[in-house]
């Protein structure tokens, strides 16, 4: 007795897509490996269907926004990390080394406006501002450091930032803004 097997077009429908983007999917490593060898009686590769249906079920759903990442906050909260986030607990921990753990908020804007000194464009952030500017605005900055704060990795006031957790910090600090989710 051999086993259930499905084919390209079994797994596309199954999945509500399109047998080309099926293939797609397959070649770019986003849907299940087809099984050794050729289907005996068609002579096309297969897939076992529950293979099939544990990969749909696990699928976010059209529209999710996977590039992004969140982490928990003390609460169990998921908090978003932006780009813009990253880069700002990247500048905090290198300015730790020159500041202590308390970091003046116009160093930090100070090292923001380095990031692309020689080019006239904005550092990597989510929403570009136009005309083209070195410097975040406000809303950039406080998103920014809301999530940081949110997450206890630092406290801040008007004047200043202070480092709470380091650890934390650094965490956001290396993670691989080409590789986004959940993390």
């Amino acid at each position: 007795m051999s086993q259930e097997r499905w084919t390209a077009d079994q797994c596309a429908a199954h999945a509500g897509i399109t047998t080309s983007t099926w293939r797609d999917y397959v070649a770019d490593h986003r849907a299940p490996a087809p099984l050794p060898g050729y289907d005996p009686d068609t002579g096309r590769k297969t897939w076992d269907p529950a293979t099939v249906r544990a990969w749909y079920t696990g699928r976010p759903g059209q529209g999710a926004r996977t590039d992004l990442t969140y982490l928990p906050d003390p609460h169990g909260q998921p908090v978003f990390i932006s780009h813009t986030t990253i880069t700002t607990a990247t500048l905090l921990r290198d300015l730790a080394d020159t500041h202590a753990t308390t970091i003046p908020k116009t160093a930090l804007k100070q090292a923001w406006a380095q990031q692309s000194p020689d080019d006239n464009h904005t550092p990597p952030l989510p929403h570009p501002t136009y005309p083209p500017t070195n410097a975040l605005t406000p809303r950039q900055t406080n998103k920014a450091l809301n999530a940081l704060d949110r997450l206890g990795a630092i406290q801040r006031n008007r004047h200043h930032v202070t480092i709470t957790d380091h650890v934390i910090l650094t965490r956001i600090a290396t993670f691989n803004t080409n590789s986004r989710g959940a993390h």
